[in-house]
């Protein structure tokens, strides 16, 4: 069978791995009556080339389409249809490749947009490659695009199924973003979000306030009770804070026993009235480390600080943690801020 035979039967087969591959080729050359002497492999390789070269497009994973100047299918591979998924006979070789991507964009969910897009590259004459999402049977999926010119016009395009790939990358990401013990944001991404606060704070001229919680004699925890009862204490804490607060402000783990709070258009009185809120949820909410009889409360301090026009981030967390050594020097288990005392205010 030739290879524009075999393309205009194309039909969607189970995936291949590149590990099968050898395999694969081995029972197809005995399938067409290939098996040789040994020695004479080499020879038979290149006694029917086209039946060799179809041969080894449908053993590569990745979908293969070739097309020339005037838009028309030269060749595809049976990967071509696995990897999107498609119903036989979607493609045929002479098919406009325009109309290719009009039934790719149907059956993978793209926006008339993407298709536009995709249809005006095919003309560019410089190699590229493109990352993009699409939908196969209502399951997100990711596929990557390689698009190689060909001397005189027309090109080859690969697609390769790169969803694994992009999920490992995009748990990596949450996992840079949210500390793994107790949820709230790690340092990095908090000071991100923290420059990023207070640069709408000043375009909108909102107050924007933060708060530097420490948990009282963290360390007599984890010697008395165990590290185990630490993350418990470090996790209840945390669900607290969730509690407590509205679902735009920012928790963020600063390290150890340190937590942030940023409170998004919150002036100092607000602020400081829905610190002493914490304070007062944290020491009454019980920790339980999973051990009968071992339940214990523990205690935070709390220092409150308001944006100035001056401040940068390092500024802005500096003074609240002056706060929070105020509150610590006052015994612990306290709330300090720009006010010596809790400023009467009517609860968020």
């Amino acid at each position: 069978m030739s290879l524009t035979e075999r393309d205009e039967q194309a039909t969607p087969r189970p995936d291949q791995s590149a590990e099968g591959g050898l395999s694969t080729l081995i029972e197809a050359y005995a399938a067409l009556g290939w098996t040789t002497p040994k020695g004479d492999l080499a020879t038979h390789l290149f006694s029917k080339p086209a039946d060799f070269l179809a041969l080894i497009l449908d053993i590569i994973p990745q979908g293969i389409v070739m097309v020339d100047s005037a838009y028309r299918t030269l060749a595809f591979n049976r990967p071509m249809f696995d990897i999107f998924h498609l119903p036989p006979g979607t493609f045929h070789i002479g098919m406009d490749f325009r109309d290719v991507l009009r039934v790719w964009a149907q059956h993978t969910g793209q926006t008339a947009a993407m298709l536009e897009q995709a249809i005006r590259r095919l003309d560019l004459r410089e190699p590229f490659s493109f990352e993009f999402p699409q939908e196969i049977r209502g399951e997100p999926r990711w596929c990557l695009l390689t698009h190689t010119p060909l001397p005189g016009g027309g090109f080859v395009r690969t697609f390769t199924d790169i969803t694994e790939r992009k999920r490992l990358e995009q748990e990596l990401e949450r996992l840079s973003r949210v500390d793994s013990l107790t949820g709230a944001m790690a340092r990095r991404a908090f000071d991100q979000r923290l420059a990023e606060e207070i640069e709408r704070a000043r375009r909108l001229d909102h107050p924007l306030t933060l708060l530097i919680a420490d948990l009282d004699h963290f360390k007599q925890v984890n010697d008395t009770r165990g590290h185990h009862a630490g993350d418990m204490a470090l996790r209840g804490f945390v669900a607290v804070c969730r509690q407590e607060f509205r679902k735009y402000d920012l928790v963020g783990r600063l390290g150890g026993e340190e937590f942030a709070l940023l409170l998004p258009d919150t002036g100092l009185g607000v602020a400081l009235v829905a610190a002493e809120r914490l304070r007062a949820a944290v020491a009454r909410s019980p920790i339980d480390p999973g051990v009968p009889g071992q339940i214990f409360h523990i205690t935070a301090s709390i220092g409150v600080t308001q944006l100035r026009p001056a401040d940068d981030t390092a500024t802005f967390i500096q003074r609240a943690d002056q706060a929070l050594y105020a509150a610590k020097a006052a015994g612990r288990n306290a709330v300090r801020g720009e006010e010596s005392e809790v400023s009467p205010a009517a609860p968020r």
